[in-house]
């Protein structure tokens, strides 16, 4: 029983994997084609991001807009896949959309709170998610296949042998 719960986990922790990159690489390449519209840049900064072997920063760029007179706010500069890496990168984003500032950005027309500011790049880390998991959750899904074989085999040796022993 542990083995089939371990199997499934897996294999969901595969699918959701894929899902996430999948939505990305997909987000970032449609962006490029959803309408668009003015907005204001509601605060621009480089965040500081710490672990126990590194520090990376990560511009974190807020907007606010407005679609059919709905107001929104969002904070995704772009799809790509890179939240954070080196301080020039992150200052010249943050730079690059001081607060107060307009911008026009796009936004999914059946889901005006989804937006980007810079849209059609896809980067490698969600083609890598998307593939590693896929590839993840075809692993699993092979070896509960596997599982679910052995254990027929094993129930066909059982009931022959139950079947001499009741004569």
């Amino acid at each position: 029983m542990m083995k089939w719960l371990m199997g499934l986990a897996l294999l969901g922790i595969g699918v959701a994997l894929a899902f996430a990159g999948g939505r990305m690489v997909y987000r970032s390449k449609v962006s490029k084609d959803w309408p668009t519209v003015q907005g204001t840049v509601v605060s621009s900064r480089v965040e500081t991001l710490r672990s126990k072997r590194a520090v990376s920063f990560r511009p974190d760029v807020s907007y606010r807009y407005e679609v059919n007179g709905v107001p929104y706010t969002s904070d995704t500069v772009a799809f790509d896949g890179h939240g954070a890496g080196g301080l020039a990168e992150a200052q010249a984003v943050s730079h690059h959309y001081t607060a107060g500032a307009p911008v026009t950005l796009h936004y999914e027309p059946e889901d005006p709170s989804v937006a980007c500011l810079q849209c059609g790049d896809t980067g490698l880390v969600n083609y890598v998610l998307a593939l590693g998991g896929a590839v993840f959750a075809l692993v699993a899904g092979w070896g509960l296949v596997e599982l679910a074989r052995t254990s027929l085999r094993e129930g066909k040796r059982a009931v022959p042998q139950m079947r001499a022993k009741a004569r």
